[in-house]
């Protein structure tokens, strides 16, 4: 192999600065990855009881990770009709991941997956298993809520453990890079005892969820980039 030809292909390996690689093509990494630009993007929210909300609005999807589970049900709905949608609209596309709020896990798309607080990065196999396909393959799937409803919130009990770590599995999915999809959750919530490392590599595993579905990852990072 030549010198340059081995440079093009070390090149095709690294992470650029503003760049990622898929595979071997680099492509621009949106620009809401970086911490200070996603902060940027949080909007207004003038519904009460509400715990530890955020509410995003990327492109055409609103975005919001908040303690669902410590929220009065009514109340997340509420936030849902904001944004026109309806609890008969894909459990008005709210997805909860604890056990918390029996009320909550009857009214929104409910599943467990097991607190990362104080877990090495080994669990990340369960957020894989159990998250994963809720990103774009079971029938309400957060892609399809952003495609059909712009619109997406998510959150375990108090969003602190496994509602953030949820949130960094979808930027990650969406093109930012594990490293960043994480640096943004920390930076909102806090890491509330979850190991960067773990939380990195729970958003690892929807970074690897996108690089499956690259036409599902450029629909959603199209629609969360324009207006």
């Amino acid at each position: 192999m030549t010198a340059r030809l081995a440079t093009l292909a070390a090149l095709s390996l690294i992470t650029f600065s503003g760049f990622v690689s898929f595979g071997t093509i680099a492509q621009a990494e949106p620009a809401y990855c970086q911490v200070e630009n996603f902060k940027k993007l949080e909007r207004g929210n003038n519904v009460g009881y509400l715990d530890r909300v955020h509410v995003y609005q990327l492109g055409q999807l609103t975005l919001a990770g908040l303690g669902v589970g410590n929220s009065d049900a009514r109340y997340v709905q509420t936030l849902a009709a904001q944004y026109n949608v309806k609890p008969s609209q894909d459990k008005s596309c709210v997805f909860y991941f604890n056990n918390g709020n029996d009320q909550a896990a009857a009214v929104f798309n409910h599943q467990y997956v097991t607190s990362p607080i104080l877990k090495g990065t080994g669990v990340a196999s369960k957020y894989e298993e159990v998250i994963a396909p809720l990103l774009d393959q079971t029938a309400t799937s957060m892609l399809g809520c952003a495609e059909k409803e712009n619109f997406i919130a998510m959150g375990c009990d108090g969003m602190r453990h496994r509602g953030p770590s949820v949130f960094a599995m979808f930027l990650a999915y969406s093109g930012c890079t594990p490293e960043h999809a994480t640096e943004i959750v920390n930076a909102v919530w806090g890491t509330n005892h979850v190991p960067t490392k773990t939380r990195t590599a729970i958003a690892q595993k929807g970074w690897e969820s996108g690089n499956r579905n690259p036409a599902g990852r450029a629909r959603l990072q199209r629609l969360m980039t324009t207006k």
